[in-house]
């Protein structure tokens, strides 16, 4: 009995030890705990290999799951020709699909593998454009190669499973990219009524120009090959140019492209200040002009919708000093799906000045128009702006 017990202590002893390091101890209590997650990739073709690493990478990285392959699964595994995509019925079940059309565009497999089996395992999208962060997904570049989960996300997954009874979350879908999930647009506007010379479409998002070669928009916005500037018409009108390369923000949701060659359209300036509480503003850009995701295409021509800057408190995780808590005017009209990056604008003196890029909601609801919307604060970011494209329009 006592050397039972002083066994158990030196163990005790040991794994604090460990913990202190920064080592990982799984006993056979905390392993007993894990519950068994069975996938079927029988289905996932030339993929299957995929979806074992990926497998094994949630398994060397969380302890309170554990993924199997079994047929039949909790997860079935297809393929098809679309975007890749993941369909939860509950925590821990649900399909995925492993989907040409982001392998043919570049993007690595053994990473769209793990993204789409995390939300599975209960990770919304965050595209933070980070290739460090697994559900920045296709935000981050086609270049990025990174499979892993970082800290937080592995972090986030064990506490939803933890305990002995797992947290339950919200049946929901999740596309790896398009442009229906791709960012904000407005509601209850109405077609511009000015031919806005800054005004940018970018495949599928809004951006501005701010100098003659260079564009702004929100970091989770796809890199186009070109983008047509000077039109509030997205298909016909202004000039298409070729984009050479683009520029994250270190911080937020917000993104610089520069342009192959300059243009002659007069760029927005950037003011130095975004305004106070009240400011009147207007956003512009393209994308479902109805509340409910997935209700509608994107018109052709612009919309627009004068709106109001609120109180940071009024948008749910906001960073205030560097974003902008914009109003739902009416409580029924403002951003929606189609359209990120698009422009928030005052005017000061009789000239539309560029105060914002659109980023998100700010009540986390997927219905538009239901609170306000956060924007990027570009007069916050001006210097960072300024020395990225080598001097901002006097």
């Amino acid at each position: 009995m006592i050397r039972r017990q002083l066994l158990r202590a030196a163990t005790v002893a040991l794994a604090a030890v460990l913990a202190a390091t920064g080592v990982q101890v799984v006993t056979a209590a905390s392993a007993s705990a894990a519950r068994t997650v069975y996938y079927d990739a029988s289905r996932a073709g030339e993929f299957r290999t995929n979806f074992d690493q990926a497998a094994q990478i949630w398994n060397s990285r969380v302890s309170n799951v554990r993924l199997v392959a079994r047929t039949p699964g909790n997860i079935t595994i297809y393929v098809d020709n679309g975007w890749p995509r993941a369909q939860t019925t509950s925590l821990g079940n649900g399909r995925v699909w492993m989907g040409w059309e982001a392998v043919n565009q570049g993007y690595h497999r053994t990473r769209i593998a793990t993204h789409e089996i995390g939300h599975i395992l209960g990770l919304p999208d965050r595209r933070t454009g980070l290739c460090s962060d697994l559900m920045s997904g296709s935000s981050a570049p086609v270049s990025c190669t990174n499979a892993n989960p970082s800290a937080a996300e592995a972090s986030r997954v064990d506490q939803l499973f933890a305990g002995s009874r797992s947290t339950s979350v919200d049946a929901a879908t999740y596309t790896w990219t398009e442009d229906s999930d791709i960012g904000i647009l407005v509601v209850n506007g109405r077609p511009a009524t000015e031919n806005y010379p800054w005004l940018v479409y970018s495949s599928g998002c809004t951006a501005t120009l701010i100098k003659a070669n260079w564009v702004v928009t929100a970091k989770h916005c796809p890199t186009p090959s070109s983008v047509r500037v000077g039109s509030t018409n997205r298909s016909s009108g202004g000039t298409v140019v070729r984009v050479s390369r683009a520029v994250n923000h270190p911080s937020i949701d917000v993104k610089l492209f520069q342009l192959a060659s300059s243009v002659s359209y007069a760029p927005a300036p950037i003011p130095t200040t975004s305004g106070a509480v009240g400011t009147a503003t207007r956003i512009i850009g393209w994308g479902q002009t109805c509340a409910p995701r997935g209700c509608g295409s994107a018109p052709t021509v612009a919309h627009e919708l004068d709106t109001s800057i609120v109180a940071d408190s009024r948008c749910s995780g906001i960073n205030g000093p560097y974003e902008i808590c914009t109003n739902n005017t009416n409580g029924n009209a403002g951003a929606c799906y189609g359209d990120s990056g698009g422009p928030q604008v005052r005017r000061i003196n009789g000239v539309w000045n560029l105060i914002g890029a659109t980023s998100r909601a700010g009540n986390n609801n997927s219905t538009c128009a239901t609170g306000p919307s956060i924007y990027g604060d570009l007069p916050s970011i001006r210097s960072w702006i300024n020395t990225q494209v080598g001097g901002l329009p006097a």
